[in-house]
C-alpha cells in the first residue's frame, strides 16, 4: 500500500522498475536505484509546482481529521507490534472522549465528585 506521497512520487510506473530491480546485474543495481530516487523527487517537485493546493487526507472537508481518524490510517503501515500499541492508544482516546462526555454531562465518575471539595 502506498502513502499519498508515494504515489506522487512513483508515477510513471517507477514501481515496475523497482519490481525488476532485484532481476538487474548486481553492478548496474546501485545506478538504477540512485536514478530511481532522482526521479522520485522531480515528480515530487513537479507535483508541488503545478498544484496549489497541498496534499489533504481530508478531501474538501474544513473540519480537520480526528487524532482516531489519523492513527487508523498510520496503522495501515504499521507492523503488528505497533499496530497493537495503536490499538490500545485508540482504546484509550476512546475512553477520555466517553469520560469527557459524561463530565460535560455531571455524570462524571465517583472518584472525581469530591476533588473540588477543600475540607482540609
Amino acid at each position: 500500500m502506498l502513502t499519498v506521497i508515494d504515489q506522487v512520487a512513483n508515477q510513471h510506473h517507477l514501481q515496475l522498475v523497482k519490481a525488476i530491480l532485484p532481476y538487474i546485474q548486481p553492478q548496474n543495481q546501485r545506478t538504477l536505484s540512485l536514478l530511481i530516487k532522482v526521479m522520485e523527487l522531480q515528480n515530487v517537485m513537479a507535483y508541488y509546482s503545478t498544484h496549489d493546493v497541498c496534499m489533504n487526507a481530508c478531501g474538501n472537508s474544513a473540519d480537520p481529521p480526528s487524532l482516531t481518524e489519523i492513527l487508523a490510517d498510520i496503522r495501515n503501515y504499521c507492523d503488528e507490534s505497533e499496530q497493537g500499541m495503536i490499538d490500545q492508544f485508540g482504546q484509550m482516546l476512546s475512553m477520555l472522549e466517553l469520560y469527557s462526555m459524561m463530565a460535560q454531562q455531571g455524570a462524571a465518575p465517583f472518584f472525581m465528585d469530591g476533588a473540588d471539595n477543600d475540607d482540609g
